[in-house]
C-alpha cells in the first residue's frame, strides 16, 4: 500500500463484506472513487479500490496479494484527521473483532479454517504489540500440518512484530519442510531488516 503519515488499523472483513460494502460508506460520506488496482497475486500486488474524502482522509478496500482476505483501512495526514471516520467504518463494515477471531481459531477443527483464521488475526493485529495475537500465531509454528505453520509465517510479517524473530528463525533450522524453512529464513531477514530501518 502507497505510505500516509497515518494509517488506521486493517479491519479485517466478513464473507460477503466487499467493495460494493465499503463504496455504500464511502458514497453516504460523500467521498469519491478515485483509483482502482487489480489483484495480482503473482507479482504480490494487493487489490485496491480507493475513495478519496474530507481533509484528505481515504478509504481503502484492500484484498491482500497472498491470502485473498478482504479488509478496509483508512489514511491520511494525522491520527486526528482520521480517527472521526473509524465509528462509521466499524459500524458500516462491521469487520471481525480479534476475540472473535481467537475464538475461531480455537474452535476450528480443519486446516484450512485454521489457515484462514491465522491469516486474518495476523491482518486484524493492531501496530502495538499484542500478546495474544503473538500467542495464537506461536501457536501455529508446532501445529502438524505444515499449510498452517506456513499460514503462521506470512501471519507473522502480517504484524510485523520484531518479537516474531526467534520462533522464526527456529523453524528456518529446524523444520522437517524445506519449503517452510527456506520460507522462513527469508521472513527472518525481511522482518530483521525492518527492525533495523525503524
Amino acid at each position: 500500500m502507497t505510505e500516509y503519515a497515518y494509517q488506521s488499523d486493517r479491519y479485517v472483513l466478513r464473507p460477503g463484506v466487499g467493495a460494493e460494502q465499503a463504496d455504500d460508506l464511502a458514497r453516504g460520506l460523500g467521498w469519491e472513487l478515485v483509483r482502482e488496482i487489480a489483484r495480482d497475486k503473482h507479482e504480490g500486488v494487493d487489490g485496491q479500490v480507493i475513495w478519496l474524502g474530507t481533509d484528505d482522509v481515504s478509504l481503502h478496500y484492500v484484498v491482500d496479494a497472498v491470502s485473498g482476505i478482504g479488509y478496509a483501512v483508512l489514511a491520511g495526514p494525522s491520527r486526528p484527521a482520521v480517527e472521526p471516520f473509524v465509528g462509521p467504518v466499524l459500524d458500516h463494515l462491521r469487520p471481525w473483532t480479534l476475540p472473535e477471531l481467537f475464538e475461531r481459531l480455537d474452535e476450528a477443527d480443519e486446516p484450512r479454517e485454521r489457515v484462514r483464521n491465522i491469516l486474518r488475526i495476523g491482518l486484524a493485529a493492531t501496530a502495538e504489540f499484542d500478546e495474544e495475537v503473538f500467542h495464537r500465531i506461536s501457536g501455529t509454528y508446532t501445529d502438524s500440518e505444515p499449510q498452517v505453520r506456513l499460514a503462521g509465517l506470512w501471519a507473522a510479517t502480517y504484524t510485523g512484530y520484531p518479537q516474531f524473530l526467534p520462533r522464526i528463525r527456529e523453524i528456518a533450522s529446524h523444520d522437517q519442510v524445506e519449503e517452510l524453512r527456506s520460507r522462513a529464513a527469508s521472513i527472518a531477514t525481511a522482518l530483521a531488516s525492518e527492525g533495523d530501518a525503524s
